[in-house]
């Protein structure tokens, strides 16, 4: 893949759960995930209410040879992960 000079990614991802219980399981689930994060991309975690929020930053950087393939990359493994997390909940 390309990589692209300067370029900057910010995402937010809301994830509605069924209750404030169902968010705050998944929130401490994946905090021990979310650590030692590339150096070009940062990661907020919060809960309000029902809703989780991811906000990811993402910024190329040639000289590390960073591309959007490392935000794409998180985005796909924290969704399977929460995905796991309900399922567990769902059949607990």
């Amino acid at each position: 893949m390309k990589n692209f000079p300067n370029l900057s990614i910010n995402t937010i991802i809301e994830i509605k759960c069924q209750d404030n219980k169902e968010s705050n399981v998944i929130y401490d689930s994946l905090l021990p995930d979310n650590i030692d994060f590339p150096i070009n991309l940062e990661l907020e975690m919060k809960t309000i209410n029902s809703l989780i929020l991811l906000k990811l930053k993402f910024s190329s950087d040639t000289e590390n040879k960073s591309n959007i393939d490392t935000l794409l990359n998180t985005v796909d493994e924290m969704m399977e992960h929460i995905e796991i997390i309900k399922n567990v909940i769902k059949n607990d």
